[in-house]
């Protein structure tokens, strides 16, 4: 392989986390005791308690405005009372059950990727 073409490989690397990567993770979590929902902004890379779960968003991409409407998130989640990972993934705003947290007391699905400085 030669340098310009790793190069441009390195570029286009940056290039796309830096323009594609956002800085909230919109998500919508259900309590099933409860049965209240809630929509909770998550920054990336911060520990975000609900309930007895514990969620880390890695990473948060919307494709662009031109394209059809899809958010797809990196995330962990882990469960503070087994003290183990359940759940680690992409998920997909457009269809949820793609890849799904499967808990019994809890539901988490991505609603929407947002960038604190568009706004």
């Amino acid at each position: 392989m030669n340098s310009k073409s790793f190069l441009l490989i390195i570029f286009y690397f940056f290039i796309t986390v830096l323009v594609f990567a956002e800085n909230l993770a919109e998500i919508r979590a259900i309590d099933r005791i409860t049965g209240r929902s809630y929509n909770l902004k998550v920054p990336l890379d911060t520990e975000v308690t609900f309930s007895n779960l514990v969620l880390n968003i890695k990473y948060c991409y919307k494709n662009p405005i031109d394209k059809e409407i899809e958010n797809f998130a990196y995330l962990t989640v882990k469960d503070k009372l087994l003290n183990n990972q359940i759940f680690q993934g992409w998920m997909f705003s457009s269809s949820p059950s793609l890849s799904s947290l499967e808990h019994p007391i809890n539901d988490i699905w991505l609603l929407n990727c947002i960038n604190k400085k568009a706004k």
